[in-house]
């Protein structure tokens, strides 16, 4: 802008060199048209380049996806093949497997009567013989008879036996020494005989047992189960003899200066 050019407020310049735009107004919108196709042109090469590229990348992923699952499948294949040549050790593990399932369920009732009786034996008074030992329990089909008359407990066999004494027994402690084995549900006695050949008293005894009194060798589950109840069993039974209250020995009576002074007169 030359010094004599002023350029007013309202944006109008003075003394500037006279323009003239003579060109109509549809040649500056073609031209600005042009532009617009061009930029249009531009965006929608770019949009189908993005659709080429994605369309390429979605093709390539689904080929080695495929390459993928084709490879898994071959190795399944193989596997499988594989597999066939120890069908003979899966039919025998799956056999061994079924048998240790039946033995602990056949087994599940099975008591140990060798060293229940000796327990049995030792709970009894020196020269006592249990003799005549009849068992029952029940079955892993069949239950054993539960009571019918109240408040008594339930069991899963019962044992009958004869105890032979050299003296007049003392039953009731007896079936106090028996209540302390495992299983104990209750016993009670039958007829007292006096054998006149030997001189022995014959004492009947029937005792009840609950799943304390059994083995449970081949399932690790239920004996831990078993010797839980039988702790909590024991740990009740010494809570109780705990709380009894302790018996005060009853004092000796001392003879009154009375009784010394006729004593020596006499």
């Amino acid at each position: 802008m030359s010094r004599d050019t002023v350029k007013s407020s309202n944006g109008l310049v003075i003394g500037a060199p006279p323009k003239a735009n003579l060109l109509p107004p549809e040649v500056g919108a073609m031209a600005k048209g042009k532009v617009a196709r061009r930029n249009a042109i531009a965006i929608v090469m770019l949009v189908v380049v993005a659709v080429v590229a994605a369309y390429i990348g979605a093709t390539w992923l689904a080929g080695q996806a495929q390459t993928q699952l084709q490879a898994a499948n071959s190795e399944t294949t193989r596997l499988l093949a594989e597999q066939q040549k120890y069908s003979g050790v899966v039919v025998i593990k799956n056999l061994l497997s079924t048998s240790e399932a039946a033995r602990q369920v056949g087994m599940y009732t099975e008591i140990d009567w060798k060293d229940y009786l000796d327990d049995i034996q030792k709970s009894l008074p020196a020269g006592t013989l249990v003799t005549n030992v009849v068992a029952e329990v029940g079955t892993p089909l069949t239950d054993f008879a539960q009571p019918t008359v109240p408040l008594q407990g339930n069991r899963i066999g019962e044992l009958t036996f004869t105890a032979n004494s050299p003296g007049l027994p003392d039953v009731e402690a007896w079936l106090n020494s028996l209540s302390n084995l495992d299983g104990y549900v209750d016993a009670s006695p039958g007829s007292i005989t006096l054998d006149a050949e030997t001189g022995l008293y014959q004492v009947s005894i029937k005792m009840h047992v609950d799943i304390g009194a059994l083995w449970l060798r081949f399932d690790e589950k239920a004996k831990a189960e078993k010797d839980k109840l039988l702790k909590d069993r024991q740990d009740q039974k010494a809570k109780i003899e705990a709380a009894k209250p302790t018996p005060t020995p009853t004092p000796t009576p001392t003879p009154s200066p009375s009784e010394n002074e006729s004593d020596g007169g006499q």
